[in-house]
């Protein structure tokens, strides 16, 4: 924070784990709020200051994850979410891979 450092979330839905997404704490928060779970997971990395870049191919659902500001999580509800912390994992950095993201060298000026 005091380098202006943001923290990204990868991943920030799960590659759409139904397991995440039927989490009991999302599901009722999605329905106290008229939102999809999705929105609820979203809202929360939004609500902690994390930059999220959800995917997706899908319209409805691309629409669906701009959708998330019309509404607040509570304090309660942010640390009952932040409960889940490690429970489940979508990404481990290996040496490997971390290498290649250093390796990662884009070609700007050939692009067009």
């Amino acid at each position: 924070a005091p380098y202006g450092t943001v923290i990204e979330a990868w991943y920030p839905l799960g590659h759409g784990d139904k397991g995440l997404l039927e989490e009991p704490v999302f599901v009722a928060l999605a329905e106290k709020y008229g939102k999809t779970p999705a929105q609820v997971i979203l809202r929360w990395h939004v609500q902690m200051g994390t930059s999220i870049i959800p995917g997706s191919k899908n319209p409805a659902h691309i629409a669906d994850n701009a959708n998330i500001f019309d509404f607040s999580l509570t304090e309660d509800e942010m640390a009952e979410i932040a409960k889940l912390d490690g429970t489940m994992t979508y990404y481990t950095a290996t040496e490997e891979a971390l290498a290649g993201y250093l390796a990662m060298r884009p070609d700007f000026d050939a692009q067009e």
